[in-house]
């Protein structure tokens, strides 16, 4: 399959390895879906790369105006960010209308003015509490339910799976938790706000864990891990291309003319060092065809590409699940031939996967990220580990190479910089003690990361008790063995 689409596209990917001429720049261009793949663009080979530092990261932001869409309650609501901030609850909450109602119901409550009747309106005629049931969920969230879920104490037992009806006013869903309060006088403010607060919790979780939400979210605080974890000047460059993974295998033609030929032909005439992709691959047939394309125009380019890797070319499912490589299951003989063959092809030492993810952000709440609009704490007890917002180890790996140039330029080795630190630290209680969860998903053993090595895959190890993570070894997907391809080798 490699060999043939490889032909089919006639890419140039022998000849011998150049070095990098004197005083050449490291330029580090990032492939991803910035835009949430909604706003209208140029066709792909048209598509301009954009380069990206601190001073300008606003700015290309709004420039690029990501954007994405969630169905809550059975409507759709657009989210759009045009600063890093705006990923935060605060700024979620304030600006956009998924949480309107809930802001003016929060406000009538607060306000000594209007607190009477906004009450009166949320506590039942009768003053009996209406039978326990689930608030709506988000139909693209991938939030918890059942027993653990926020809303069963409050509610007098265990909420279920099942969603309310998609129309339901949020004066009702906040009146249910109000009429689990004691019968008698009505209870202090305070009571009235925090029942408001547990919904507008739910929602945002359901908001803040949805995939579509969360791969925006990774993608942008991995490029801002970029800029301010590297001295980006001249020498240095950070540059970024916005593409969905969809279209970079719809049309490889114009994938070569981006990384290929317009650096060739721009003014400054100055070709890529590094192509890092912010996307995740499998062993399945549509992205081994894929990284066989990247391979080729990367070898054509004479800069490697690294992208992240799947768990699931381990034959695991989540290595937060399964950290023992006795646990991964052997691929089976179809997969297995299609990702040797990748393997054993010419362009295999021009591309490098890198494996687990790293953590981005702390859970908001009051000890890691205070939220100040309403109480707040994203880690409760039904917190999974998918609910934490975690970025492709590929971005890693570009940041530990442009650290290694910064050090020592072209006279650089890949193995120079491999531990990675000041990664976010948060620590969890689990049977009445402190552990501090592994800043790449899972405490792996060494023999594990051997394991990794051998299947052509870069395992990132996190250390115990310390928010850091160490590159096991810079290598190429190729067997035999083989050093990731790129100027610092020559």
């Amino acid at each position: 399959m490699a060999a043939s689409l490889i032909f089919e596209l006639n890419f140039a990917t022998q000849g011998a390895q150049r070095p990098a001429e004197p005083g050449q720049p490291m330029r580090i261009l990032v492939l991803g879906d910035f835009s949430g793949g909604a706003a209208a663009r140029p066709a792909l080979g048209q598509r301009p790369a954009r380069r990206l530092d601190i001073d300008n990261f606003n700015a290309l932001m709004a420039q690029l105006a990501p954007s994405m869409s969630l169905a809550l309650e059975g409507a759709t609501h657009t989210f759009q960010f045009r600063e890093l901030d705006d990923f935060h609850p605060d700024q979620l909450y304030l600006k956009s209308d998924a949480f309107a109602d809930l802001r003016g119901q929060r406000q009538r409550l607060k306000n000594p003015a209007t607190f009477a009747a906004a009450a009166a309106q949320l506590r039942p005629a009768d003053g009996v509490p209406p039978a326990p049931s689930s608030p709506p969920a988000a139909q693209a969230s991938s939030g918890a339910a059942g027993g653990d879920n926020p809303f069963a104490s409050l509610l007098g037992g265990v909420v279920g799976t099942a969603a309310a009806p998609a129309a339901a006013p949020i004066d009702q869903l906040v009146r249910k938790l109000v009429g689990a309060m004691p019968a008698g006088p009505d209870p202090r403010q305070a009571d009235y706000v925090a029942a408001v607060d547990a919904v507008i919790a739910e929602r945002m979780n359901a908001v803040l864990h949805a995939p579509a939400f969360q791969a925006l979210e990774a993608a942008w605080r991995g490029l801002h891990m970029l800029v301010t974890g590297l001295e980006l000047e001249e020498s240095l460059q950070l540059h970024i291309l916005d593409a969905t993974k969809a279209e970079l295998r719809a049309d490889a033609l114009a994938l070569r003319r981006v990384l290929v030929e317009q650096p060739r032909s721009s003014a400054d005439a100055a070709p890529w060092s590094l192509i890092c992709g912010d996307y995740s691959f499998d062993g399945g047939e549509d992205d081994v065809r894929l990284l066989s394309v990247l391979g080729a125009v990367a070898a054509e380019a004479r800069a490697p590409f690294i992208g992240a890797a799947s768990a699931s070319l381990l034959g695991a499912t989540s290595l937060a699940e399964q950290p023992d490589a006795a646990d991964w299951a052997p691929a089976d003989a179809e997969s297995s031939a299609r990702w040797q063959a990748l393997r054993a092809s010419r362009q295999a030492a021009w591309l490098g996967l890198a494996l687990p993810r790293v953590l981005l952000r702390l859970p908001y709440g009051k000890a890691t990220d205070r939220v100040d609009q309403f109480d707040y704490e994203e880690a409760g007890p039904a917190h999974r580990h998918e609910d934490y917002l975690w970025g492709h180890a590929s971005l890693a790996c570009a940041l530990l190479l442009g650290r290694a140039f910064q050090d020592s330029a072209w006279g650089m080795s890949a193995s120079d910089v491999v531990d990675l630190g000041d990664l976010p630290a948060h620590t969890v209680r689990r049977d009445g003690e402190a552990h501090m969860q592994a800043c790449a998903e899972a405490y792996l053993s060494e023999r594990a990361g051997d394991a990794i090595l051998r299947r052509g895959l870069m395992p990132l190890l996190s250390f115990r008790n310390r928010n850091a993570v160490r590159l096991l070894r810079s290598q190429s997907i190729a067997t035999p063995p083989q050093a990731l391809a790129g100027a610092w080798e020559y």
